[in-house]
């Protein structure tokens, strides 16, 4: 009975190698196996730092490190406000417009406590006191042992996501984590299906259509007309979609880091093919790209001339031939960067991709969240 016992669990485990629901059934009330033990349910998962994590129910108060990871669960639940205990109230990270929306329907989310962003250390006591039964951080979070272990004791079981460094890679799993973690496999499997056909179209297509050459793209991230010139994403973060979409991010010089800082000369050295400027509500106290549904689309092209109009851009043959866009940072660090990627398809691509429907896959994208996105989220 034993061996029967042990053969069952073993399938199960191989059934579901990375995200695993566990069922502890009595097994013919067998004397030397859970003699007169409760049956219970146990969720077990492993996140994005390999470690193995176990919930006896579905966590049902988060308390989160980035507010974008709202986001993320807005992709898994109709409420994403009302199944966190706390969370940073990084209102620009995650974007005014949008957290304006947020506001009006889950009114909540003004008066939740506060906790610690993924760039400020684990407060121990400050997540004791918020009560959460599942601690959600960020990859780059690195929260001492001695603090997790304390969590432990207090019952409070802690797990790693990303979304921000190499989203190409851990956006999937993690949507696939935190839908196992709150009960909601479903639904993260709905949507990591979508995304995951999305990215087999464009990489079938290019896989069909090999250029001779390889389109180089320029992204200066937070673009500003006040401040120095030029952060860019590295081997990490968006730098992976450029990658994936057979193009050269002139970033890459930043090996091994998500993202970081060219200067000018470097950028104009590199001839870009695309220009593209990403920016949002934010920018409106640093002089850069305003885009977002708080501005409309004469604003934004205002904006987004002023960064041409710095020195040593009109070198750059991407403005020569006008094939310069504009991006809200929101769009980035979140299940949405789906749209990111097929938009940097279209403009790199712009022949092979001329179908490819970004308002489509808004749509299908909106029918899946809590509140849709709407409003001017990118230009050309």
């Amino acid at each position: 009975m034993l061996r029967i016992a042990t053969r069952a669990l073993t399938l199960l485990f191989r059934s579901r190698p990375r995200f695993k629901v566990l069922r502890w059934l009595p097994i013919f009330a067998a004397s030397f196996f859970l003699a007169g033990a409760p049956a219970r349910a146990e969720i077990v998962l492993t996140d994005l730092k390999g470690r193995t994590v176990a919930l006896e129910k579905p966590a049902s108060r988060l308390l989160v490190d980035d507010g974008r990871m709202i986001l993320a669960l807005s992709f898994l639940t109709d409420d994403p406000v009302g199944i966190l205990a706390a969370w940073p109230h990084d209102v620009d990270r995650f974007g005014r417009g949008l957290y304006e929306a947020y506001r009006q329907k889950f009114p909540h989310i003004e008066t939740l406590p506060k906790s610690s962003s993924n760039a400020q250390d684990l407060f121990v006591e400050q997540v004791l006191a918020a009560k959460p039964d599942l601690v959600v951080l960020s990859i780059f979070s690195h929260p001492a042992e001695q603090q997790i272990a304390q969590l432990a004791e207090a019952g409070i079981a802690v797990v790693f996501v990303d979304f921000v460094a190499d989203p190409f890679d851990n956006t999937d799993t993690s949507l696939a984590i935190l839908g196992e973690a709150i009960g909601k496999q479903d639904q993260a499997a709905r949507v990591v299906a979508f995304r995951q056909a999305q990215k087999k179209l464009i990489s079938d297509r290019l896989a069909d259509n090999r250029p001779a050459s390889r389109p180089v793209v320029f992204l200066e991230a937070h673009a500003s007309t006040s401040e120095p010139c030029c952060n860019s994403p590295g081997t990490g973060n968006i730098g992976r979609f450029i990658d994936f979409l057979n193009a050269r991010n002139i970033g890459d010089v930043l090996k091994g880091r998500p993202f970081g800082q060219i200067n000018l000369e470097y950028a104009i050295a590199s001839r870009p093919d695309v220009y593209i400027a990403s920016g949002g509500e934010y920018m409106a106290e640093r002089s850069g790209l305003l885009i977002g549904p708080a501005y409309g689309k004469a604003k934004t092209a205002e904006t987004l001339q002023l960064l041409l109009d710095r020195t040593g851009f009109q070198q750059l043959p991407a403005v020569k031939n006008g094939n310069v866009h504009g991006i809200s940072q929101q769009v980035f660090n979140s299940p949405l960067d789906l749209l990111a990627l097929e938009l940097v398809a279209k403009w790199v691509h712009p022949r092979l991709f001329a179908d490819l429907d970004i308002e489509e896959t808004r749509r299908v994208l909106n029918g899946m969240m809590a509140i849709p996105l709407t409003g001017n989220y990118w230009t050309d």
